[in-house]
């Protein structure tokens, strides 16, 4: 393969405002942008100043040789040191154009690419650069490098590099990684990225490595990350989000220790783990699952701890007489007993929990801590799972967590989330497909070294906490961080003190903050206080029954937020993508599965027959965007119904091709979709009919302990059916977004995307741009009351002043 290299260097720009998506754009008008094979990205960051080192590679899909422009948006008030590439070591200089010519080079891109989320780059400056020849079927290397300062907000460091572009979302045909390594003067606290799930090894209090990778990524939100520096044991990191100065504020609390605490603070435990030996423990592999499991746990702890193991059947068995040190010799001796225990019996639950909380040492200065596992429901003595939770809270008078782990779909969920929120700790379920040993060892792993137990948050300073979630915060362990969302009244400088325990040592620390009286930064936060609102609130439907005011604000949030509940089935969303959505920017025509219609392939829903077809649309012709929505406004149920309806026809296509060759990752994300929209369904007529116990217990019951467990703690942006742009809200049906408040009845004004008249709506009015990013196809209702719809195959091509004006003439 040849090979380019291509080295541009950038100096000290804010990162908030660059998009580092390059493309590679063919001469020949006919091929669209090429493929991104991978996006592999090295970022060292040392105080605030960050070098962004990127390696793009990109693929000719064609039998020939291309001539192609390399084009890099640049951030606004960069200055330009260095843009060069080598070819066969020779090196030849690119080209930097300003903002205005720009300007017509990122137009020219969207109306070839015909993807509106590169509008984006209007108003940037541009990196050019000529590349000749890009071989047939061969790939294009690219490297880029710049200079960039984090920003900072008062304790709070912030590091974005952009990838968003909304439109026609792209995703890597092999691999996105991101590797970033942080250093600072003083320790670094609080890592957290609300986009990307992230692995953090630290390597001492001022060193960091965060990481990211993915096949097959979607590039489809920006990789952000926060952190702090601070030379408390324990740092607390605030990041609020108020759009609205008269409603209440939105606060992300993150609460985490200073990596060097472990070595000066060994706190000695007691743990006792207590193991299911019914007879069903015998199927799937799942005993010698759990014999690897507690023998991993057994090899963490320490010599300061000591432990017990129980197992239980019909009666209740201990390896040894109370509370053992941990000596080598006993740590044999018990794996010794682990490997001999057989699966027989029934399953006493009640005795197995009371028998594990009697050997609760009253020692002073030990924590205690209890690991339950059992792949059943109780069958022996007190079966009634209320009062199994009444007899554990009588008898655990020292505030003793209870970690409990079902396996298996044959077992009670909701009875062990309760057990598990009733002490302050966390229960985990291991699905038939999944690897026991593994969850339980990184689970163990998490908690074999407690910092801070029995937190508590109070604030002062005219400033109140409100809706707070988890409203019971759980302890917190090395290497681990306590995420808390609240919603927050007042606006001033205040303390936060954050009280708690370790050993008998009261310890409390206290933050300055400033709760914001506006803030507009971080939606973030917003959305993911209202994922854990709708988990906590689908929990006490899910416990208790229906209530309306219950259900009323669950879907109220929903709607708004584009989550998927079992109200909202239709909202659910694949978390990546599915073999349905066609090939992209960059794949040969030929190889997409709507070949012969290359102009709307990213809206499947105007397809002839994409929601029950239309009487005279010719077999080839796509239906236009007006005609759609005005039928899914004009069904019973609306958008609801019509998403509803199209997803269940997209999900059947994308089985089709399931087992083709490079779906792999596309048959594991269609079954997880299928099953949890199914899930939602089938929880919802449950609801309807008040069968509380359908939706507790066997699979049904462990599919909502997972999906409504996920959204109480969720930490991190999740894909959305739904958004709020310009103060409304769309829903997306098969890649047209149609304006919730959109009524057939009102003025329309339809314009053809990417035609003059949609550049000059963009030019007259900027604002819109976040408006049409969103695609091609959609319907929003501007501020005069006229629906504006845009459609890429109907519409007027032109536009006055006047007319444009008028679309946004407030009523």
């Amino acid at each position: 393969m040849r090979r380019f290299l291509l080295s541009v260097t950038l100096v000290l720009v804010y990162v908030s405002g660059l998009h580092a998506r390059g493309l590679v754009i063919p001469v020949d008008k006919s091929i669209p942008p090429l493929a991104m094979l991978n996006h592999r990205v090295d970022v060292a960051i040392e105080d605030q100043v960050a070098i962004t080192k990127i390696e793009q590679t990109f693929r000719n899909h064609t039998s020939r040789q291309l001539e192609a422009t390399y084009v890099f948006p640049v951030p606004r008030g960069a200055s330009v040191r260095e843009f060069a590439m080598w070819v066969d070591g020779k090196r030849v200089k690119g080209e930097l154009l300003e903002a205005a010519k720009a300007r017509q080079i990122y137009t020219d891109i969207v109306r070839r690419s015909q993807d509106p989320g590169l509008l984006e780059y209007i108003g940037h400056d541009v990196l050019k650069m000529h590349i000749f020849p890009v071989p047939p079927n061969g790939d294009q290397k690219i490297e880029v490098s710049y200079t960039s300062l984090a920003r900072k907000d008062q304790d709070i460091i912030e590091y974005t590099y952009p990838l968003k572009t909304d439109g026609k979302t792209l995703s890597t045909l092999d691999d996105f990684t991101l590797k970033l390594s942080l250093k600072s003067q003083h320790p670094i606290v609080n890592i957290y990225s609300p986009t990307h799930a992230i692995s953090i090894n630290r390597t001492g209090d001022k060193e960091a490595v965060v990481g990211f990778e993915k096949s097959q990524s979607l590039l489809d939100r920006d990789f952000q990350l926060f952190w702090t520096t601070s030379g408390k044991d324990v740092g607390l990191t605030a990041l609020m989000h108020r759009p609205i100065s008269t409603e209440n504020g939105y606060a992300l609390l993150l609460i985490s220790p200073r990596a060097e605490l472990v070595k000066q603070q060994q706190v000695p435990r007691d743990m006792v783990f207590v193991l299911d030996t019914s007879g069903s423990m015998r199927e799937d592999g799942k005993m010698e699952q759990a014999r690897k499991a507690l023998k991993h746990c057994l090899d963490g702890l320490r010599e300061i701890d000591r432990f017990a193991v129980l197992n239980f059947a019909t009666v209740v068995n201990r390896q040894r007489e109370g509370l053992t040190p941990v000596t080598s010799e006993h740590i044999a001796a018990a794996k010794k007993w682990i490997d001999n225990l057989e699966p027989s019996g029934g399953t006493a639950i009640n005795d197995a929990l009371l028998a594990a909380l009697d050997l609760q040492s009253k020692e002073a200065g030990r924590t205690f801590t209890v690991v339950f596992f059992t792949d059943g429901k109780p069958t022996i003595g007190e079966t009634n799972p209320d009062k199994i939770l009444a007899n554990v809270g009588k008898r655990n008078t020292a505030q003793t967590r209870v970690f409990a782990f079902g396996v298996g779909n044959d077992l009670n969920a909701a009875f062990l989330d309760q057990l598990a929120d009733s002490t302050r700790a966390a229960s985990s379920f291991v699905r038939p497909q999944e690897d026991m040993e593994a969850k339980v060892s990184s689970f163990f792993d998490k908690i074999s070294r407690p910092v801070l137990a029995n937190l508590k948050l109070t604030t002062s300073g005219g400033v109140s906490l409100s809706e707070v979630y988890p409203p019971n915060l759980p302890d917190l362990f090395h290497g681990g961080q306590v995420v808390v969302l609240a919603r927050y009244s007042g606006s001033s400088h205040a303390a936060l003190v954050l009280a708690g325990t370790i050993g008998t040592e009261q310890k409390e620390y206290v933050f300055e903050l400033d709760f914001a009286a506006r803030a507009e930064d971080k939606p973030f936060v917003e959305e993911l206080w209202a994922r854990r609102k709708v988990g906590y609130l689908l929990e006490q439907i899910r416990l208790n029954g229906e209530k309306k005011e219950l259900v009323d604000e669950t879907v109220a949030l929903a709607k708004k937020y584009g989550i998927a509940t079992p109200y909202t089935s239709y909202l659910v969303v694949p978390d990546a993508p599915t073999p349905v959505a066609g090939g992209g920017p960059g794949m040969p025509r030929a190889e997409r599965p709507d070949a012969g219609n290359f102009n709307f392939w990213s809206a499947p829903a105007l397809r002839p027959g994409g929601l029950g077809g239309a009487p005279g649309v010719a077999a080839n012709e796509p239906r236009k965007v007006a005609e759609l929505a005005k039928e899914v406004k004009e069904q019973n149920r609306g958008v609801a119904e019509a998403r509803s309806r199209f997803e269940d026809q997209k999900l059947a296509r994308a089985a089709e091709n399931v087992g083709k060759p490079n779906q792999a990752s596309a048959d594991r994300v269609l079954a997880e979709t299928l099953e949890r929209k199914k899930s939602l369904e089938l929880a919802q007529d449950a609801f309807r009919q008040r069968d509380v116990r359908f939706v507790q217990q066997d699979k049904l019951g462990v599919d909502l302990s997972v999906q409504v467990g996920k959204l109480k703690g969720e930490s991190r942006q999740q894909h959305s059916a739904a958004r709020r742009i310009a103060n409304r809200q769309l829903i997306e049906i098969g890649g047209v977004w149609i304006d919730d408040g959109y009524d057939p009845k009102m003025p329309t004004l339809i314009v053809k995307a990417l035609s003059d008249g949609y550049f000059k709506l963009l030019e007259r009015q900027p604002q819109v741009k976040e408006v049409l990013q969103l695609g091609n196809h959609l319907v929003w209702v501007a501020p005069s009351g006229t629906a504006l719809v845009i459609d890429l195959n109907d519409g007027k091509e032109q536009l006055t002043d006047a007319e444009v004006d008028q679309l946004f003439k407030t009523r």
